[in-house]
């Protein structure tokens, strides 16, 4: 499948998702303490920020809008 088969808001419901769970992973990294946190809130959540943010990015430039739609 290509990205462009992709609807607008079905990419934009899951980068924001991943952003969100990026966030929620981070906050939950900062109130544990143990040494394994800052692995998870390094790898994991901004992994999970970065991978949200790339994926919005990419659809701004791939999803192709409504054949109805005009740029003007």
């Amino acid at each position: 499948m290509k990205i462009g088969m992709f609807r607008m808001d079905q990419v934009l419901r899951i980068a924001s998702a991943l952003i969100v769970l990026g966030l929620v992973i981070e906050l939950i990294s900062l109130a544990w303490i143990h040494p394994l946190s800052f692995t998870l809130f390094a790898f994991i959540g901004v992994l999970s920020i970065g991978l949200g943010i790339l994926i919005y990015l990419a659809s701004l430039i791939f999803v192709a809008s409504p054949r109805g739609e005009h740029r003007v």
